[in-house]
């Protein structure tokens, strides 16, 4: 059985919940600090605009603003797709606010303050307290890392894409530019649609720990959620390099786990052709963002962690 690191538990004896805890007070105050750490780089950036087109803006970047921070207050997966959306969009507006200023100090402020609000919005415990704040009764969830990839590559350049389509079209129409500005609205507005729904999806892939035993819920690897039951399950543990589970990862990067059966179990997976598709398994491998608190979470449950 693993040992229970301390640090991993807050005064009410559930692992990570502290960590947990520090990141999201921490994201409440980078983003209500944002107007004092990046607003003067904007509002130099935006100096040279008309008095209206100035004040539309201004106004538009208040109520996202606004709008983030009553996420960050309630933490569901649908307002951690909003604050991962929030974080990169504000440090493209930083870097772009930074170039544009002269002041040396609005400058650096500026950059700071892009940089911290873009990792706290990625930082793994923060993910895993959004997640969890759609569990019912006695259940802990864990987000799943995304597939290795989506992370790499296709997550930052749909996110670029869900941004640049919501923002490109109203700025060419604050411009003036009717005819281009209604053209790319149009065409952007369904874009940016289909890939916040696609980076959504990657918040709605979970471990659950219930108190019946282990769930594994996700869908890119199996077209529903399987229950191990706590009698079924002979051991969670890290993976070792030779293992012959089945693999779940969906080659997420980092380290997986491998979670072990007394007897065969069946999952309806998701086939590569056939669609999905009934499979025997004895073990197989997940990757959840924080393992070693998904161990320790286990162990605190009596789970059989190795």
């Amino acid at each position: 059985m693993v040992q229970r690191p301390l640090a991993l538990f807050s005064s009410s004896g559930h692992p990570g919940r502290r960590a947990e805890k520090v990141d999201l007070v921490g994201l409440r105050i980078i983003w209500l600090l944002l107007p004092v750490t990046l607003g003067p780089a904007v509002a130099d950036a935006f100096h040279g605009l008309e008095a209206g087109t100035r004040s539309t803006v201004s106004t538009l970047l208040w109520a996202l603003w606004a709008a983030t921070l009553t996420a960050t207050l309630v933490p569901l997966p649908s307002t951690l797709t909003v604050i991962r959306l929030s974080g990169p969009a504000t440090a493209g507006l930083a870097l772009w606010s930074v170039a544009k200023t002269q002041d040396a100090l609005h400058a650096g402020l500026g950059l700071l303050a892009g940089t911290t609000v873009v990792l706290a919005t990625l930082a793994a415990p923060l993910a895993d307290r959004f997640v969890d704040g759609a569990s019912y009764g006695d259940e802990r969830r864990f987000l799943l890392r995304a597939p290795g990839p989506v992370a790499l590559i296709l997550g930052p350049i749909t996110t670029v894409a869900a941004i640049a389509g919501i923002i490109t079209g109203p700025l060419l129409l604050l411009e003036t530019q009717w005819f281009s500005g209604a053209v790319v609205t149009a065409a952007g507005w369904p874009m940016a649609v289909l890939a916040v729904r696609s980076l959504h999806q990657l918040a709605l892939r979970w471990i659950v720990l219930v108190p019946a035993g282990f769930v594994l819920h996700d869908h890119l690897s199996l077209a529903e959620p399987t229950l191990l039951q706590r009698s079924g399950l002979a051991q969670l543990g890290a993976a070792p390099a030779d293992t012959k589970a089945d693999d779940f990862t969906q080659r997420a990067r980092g380290l997986a786990l491998e979670v072990r059966c007394r007897k065969s179990h069946k999952v309806l997976s998701v086939g590569s052709r056939l669609g999905a598709e009934v499979q025997s398994i004895d073990a197989f491998l997940c990757a959840p963002a924080r393992p070693h608190v998904v161990l320790a979470e286990a162990a605190r449950r009596r789970l059989p962690v190795n």
